[in-house]
């Protein structure tokens, strides 16, 4: 089986530019027209990513590259990212076939390699390469980036299609991308039960809302508000002190014995099986879309569910990654499995049709169970 780390993928329009120098003029009229198109794109982002996967792909991403079989250059699609060619072949949809906006991409990590024959050293192209299946299909949005020996982890796959596909879709049509990791379920429920009545605050950072499976609800108080700034933005719930309900601490002096008849400190907390219904909406939109969440405590420690690079992760011992999560870092993203007939797939074989079958039968799974 082959691994797949599961991200999540979200467009938002980019206001334009307003001059610094003074001496420019402005033309409000212009503003509010490029305003007007970035909107009216924001409404068919997915279908501009589809575009831009299908029929404008070779107008974007066209390179020239040498077949070291035959010595002649050949025109390939590759991903130009840190001064670097990343040369990337579609899989799925197969030739010819119009697709259903789910794709499967194979992208090369070219490199050299050394290797010694009868003493001699001889360096020798490597070109090592990682599956990218994308499920761009209405409100999903989602990205599996396979883990293989061609990148240490598969943030740095992120990072090039972020870029990449980025820059087409702000040069094109004024939106930006971000792609983050999805978190496991239950992580949020987990902390809270955790950590209970220490918690004073909770805080969600919240996207620009443009994907329907996610925080349609609590997100219509914001919406107006995040559309009208073209950003991100914040929601913090703070627990008021028992004191200020006028519930009185009890508390004992230093020394002073337990007395089994004394009532016990009244606290405010969350309760991990009862959360309030907006709040968990508000974690499970930034638990999909990979959005920070922080918790305060009353001893004035924080929890922070945050993104941590896979690389780091992986560089440290289990000493050190439990003082990384009691320092307040919690880390948990969601992988998948896919047979190795889907990983070994060149596009050139007969196994089309079972390939593009067990893709989609995960990417339903995917979708059924909400991740």
């Amino acid at each position: 089986m082959s691994e797949f780390t599961l991200y999540c993928y979200q467009c938002c329009p980019i206001r334009p530019d307003i001059p610094n120098n003074n001496n420019e003029e402005i033309f409000p009229d212009e503003l509010e027209k490029a305003d007007r198109k970035a909107l009216d794109n924001m409404n068919v982002h997915q279908e501009l990513i589809d575009k831009i996967l299908t029929a404008d792909l070779y107008r974007h991403f066209e390179n020239r590259k040498e077949n070291s079989r035959t010595g002649k250059y050949e025109m390939r699609l590759a991903f130009f990212y840190n001064n670097k060619r990343y040369f990337f072949k579609v899989l799925l949809p197969h030739k010819g076939s119009t697709g259903n906006s789910c794709y499967m991409i194979r992208i090369a990590n070219p490199k050299h390699t050394t290797r010694e024959v009868d003493f001699v050293r001889m360096l020798q192209p490597d070109e090592p390469s990682a599956l990218v299946i994308i499920d761009n299909r209405k409100d999903q949005q989602r990205i599996l980036i396979e883990h293989t020996r061609a990148w240490k982890d598969t943030d740095a796959v992120r990072n090039i299609l972020q870029s990449c596909l980025g820059d087409v879709l702000r040069k094109h049509y004024n939106l930006g991308l971000r792609i983050e990791p999805v978190w496991q379920k239950n992580t949020f429920e987990n902390v809270v039960r955790a950590y209970g009545d220490r918690i004073k605050m909770v805080e969600f950072d919240v996207g620009y809302p443009n994907m329907g499976r996610t925080g349609n609800n609590f997100l219509n108080p914001l919406k107006e508000s995040l559309m009208n700034t073209y950003a991100a933005g914040t929601v913090r719930y703070t627990l008021p002190k028992p004191s200020d309900l006028g519930i009185k601490k009890y508390k004992r002096k230093r020394g002073e014995p337990i007395n089994p008849e004394e009532e016990p400190r009244k606290t405010l907390c969350i309760n991990g099986d009862e959360i309030d219904p907006v709040m968990m909406e508000m974690a499970e939109h930034c638990r999909a879309n990979g959005r920070n969440t922080k918790f305060g405590l009353v001893d004035g420690h924080q929890v922070n569910l945050m993104r941590v690079p896979e690389a780091q992760l992986r560089r440290m011992t289990p000493e050190l990654r439990q003082l990384h999560e009691e320092i307040g870092e919690v880390f948990s993203n969601y992988t998948a499995k896919l047979s190795e007939h889907v990983s070994n797939f060149d596009g050139e074989d007969d196994l089309f049709s079972r390939v593009e079958q067990t893709v989609m039968e995960k990417l339903n799974e995917l979708k059924s169970a909400g991740v």
